[in-house]
């Protein structure tokens, strides 16, 4: 929507524009059933040709070793001179770019932010109010999906039934399907009697939280796998119920997961656009949202906003990913 244009149009926003600029929703209806066909045959062709090949090894994490030699010197400087072009000198823009204003270097643009609760006619709400929108939708997906994803991890966890893989299958799907179908599939269903939420608070987090679900169902899961059957017989000896071994066995060891998977979904639902755009109210803008609208508008003011909004948006992200990082197991790369 805003790199592309609409001579670089995709499938997702070609679905966005037709439902909801131009209110033609059989026709993106027909666009995401075209996509989800396309993205089913990359699925399958890939699981096919994964079976084929397959063969039985045992994952482990490389592990960091010292740079030795000239060729491991250049392929660590090339390595950070791409990262650092491709990665390091956007954001450093952007950051450059928030901070000025007239021609000078100034944090107006922050100050701007923060002006009384003053109401942009592009937002309907004032900047600080969609950042607020965005920690409460974040904090209220993330839990939503660690429940969820925790309860899914357990149902199918060390079981060898057929409908295990399938509930995990179905539960990963948002992995693999655009968000913007996502979103796209939950303004069309639930928009009458009984569950008629587009007017909803819950709209937003429920659609985050389903995004969100799958890192923490991919970040669980395997830490049950990890845990020895011996530790459950060894409980079961002394008489406890299968609920308490979960309870005093399982969940003390998968703690650590679920806190990886729960920053996971949080930082996910920070950045959200996708299904967002569908789902959110005009008055409730997330942080993403607000910054497409403020980019939408003319004038050098509204641009400054959008770039230091962006920086306050990549800050939140950037301490949920350190928090990720910390919490994370050493050598596990299971996700």
């Amino acid at each position: 929507l805003i790199l592309g244009g609409p001579r670089r149009a995709t499938l997702d926003t070609e679905i966005w524009r037709f439902a909801v600029q131009r209110l033609e929703f059989d026709t993106a209806a027909a666009l995401a059933l075209l996509q989800l066909l396309c993205v089913l045959i990359l699925v399958v062709g890939a699981t096919l040709w994964q079976r084929r090949r397959q063969v039985a090894e045992r994952l482990r994490t490389d592990t960091a070793r010292r740079v030795r030699g000239h060729a491991d010197r250049a392929l660590l400087a090339g390595t950070l001179g791409v990262a650092a072009v491709v990665v390091g000198l956007p954001l450093a823009m952007l950051v450059e770019r928030s901070v000025r204003s007239g021609g000078a270097y100034t944090l107006e643009n922050y100050r701007r932010l923060g002006q009384g609760g003053e109401r942009l006619q592009a937002l309907f709400v004032s900047p600080l109010a969609a950042i607020r929108h965005s920690l409460e939708f974040a904090a209220t997906a993330t839990g939503i999906a660690t429940i969820g994803g925790l309860l899914v991890a357990l149902a199918v966890s060390g079981r060898r039934r057929r409908g295990a893989a399938a509930l995990e299958g179905a539960f990963l799907m948002p992995l693999g399907t655009s968000a913007v179908i996502l979103g796209f599939g939950m303004l069309l269903v639930l928009d009458r009697p009984p569950l008629d939420l587009r007017l909803s608070w819950w709209l937003v987090p429920i659609a985050h939280a389903l995004i969100g679900m799958p890192f923490v169902i991919r970040s669980v899961t395997p830490a049950l796998a990890a845990v020895s059957p011996r530790l459950r017989e060894a409980a079961a000896t002394l008489g406890a119920r299968p609920a308490r071994v979960r309870r005093e066995v399982d969940l003390p060891l998968a703690l650590r997961g679920l806190a990886v998977g729960a920053g996971f979904a949080f930082a996910v639902s920070l950045g959200e656009f996708g299904a967002t755009a569908f789902v959110v109210r005009p008055e409730r803008p997330t942080v993403p949202i607000a910054i497409f609208r403020l980019l939408g508008r003319p004038g050098e003011a509204a641009f400054g906003q959008a770039m230091a909004m962006s920086v306050i948006l990549l800050a939140m992200t950037a301490a949920a990913v350190l928090l990720i990082d910390r919490l994370r197991p050493a050598g596990a790369a299971d996700f």
